[in-house]
């Protein structure tokens, strides 16, 4: 995998619609993109959620505005096997990782200058 440099990386374990704290912290990539910055976003555990296709909330809403934005995205192959989701049920350019804990650590060890985990 190829990784990017990014000023805040976030971590999602967390469902899109069980908490109001997914979408604030889309609200903060939103908000780091429009002071010129850049954000990686990385979703494990219950996060994969967040790329399933067709949903109707705001947190679902924001992701699309990052991918427009050109947030770098990697979802866990794993967890999405686990949530039973397949490749086609998710949205376009995301990002699978095969070895999710390996990328996770070099990611926060080596390419995101910040990191925040909900």
């Amino acid at each position: 995998m190829v990784y990017v440099m990014v000023d805040l990386g976030i971590i999602i374990t967390k469902p899109p619609v069980e908490t109001n704290l997914v979408n604030r912290f889309l609200q903060i990539a939103k908000g780091t993109i429009e002071n010129n910055k850049t954000v990686g976003l990385f979703l494990i555990s219950d996060g994969v959620w967040l790329v399933k296709k067709n949903q109707n909330n705001n947190s679902f809403e924001l992701l699309k505005n990052l991918i427009e934005k050109n947030v770098e995205i990697i979802v866990s192959k794993d967890h999405l096997l686990s949530a039973g989701l397949s490749e086609n049920e998710i949205i376009e350019n995301i990002k699978i990782s095969e070895k999710p804990y390996s990328d996770l650590v070099d990611n926060v060890m080596e390419n995101y200058e910040k990191v925040i985990k909900i």
